[in-house]
């Protein structure tokens, strides 16, 4: 299994903001409360609604992890 933290960035209707997301296996599994709502989103659709948002996507850490 491989574990990846990212960190988001832009602006939303409330000013700019970070935020960390965490993802098993490209699968957003924990996510900062105002990215709440990609919980369940692949890597790939957080890539691409973020595009379109015009934020970015860094990762931070990733690892490889034994399945428990």
């Amino acid at each position: 299994m491989i574990e990846t933290l990212a960190q988001i960035a832009g602006d939303s209707r409330k000013g700019s903001f970070t935020a960390g997301i965490v993802l098993f296996d490209d699968v957003v599994v924990e996510a900062a409360p105002i990215v709440r709502y990609m919980k369940g989103w692949t890597r790939q659709r957080v890539r691409s609604y973020a595009g379109q948002r015009k934020w970015t996507v860094s990762v931070v850490h990733e690892i490889k992890r034994e399945r428990p």
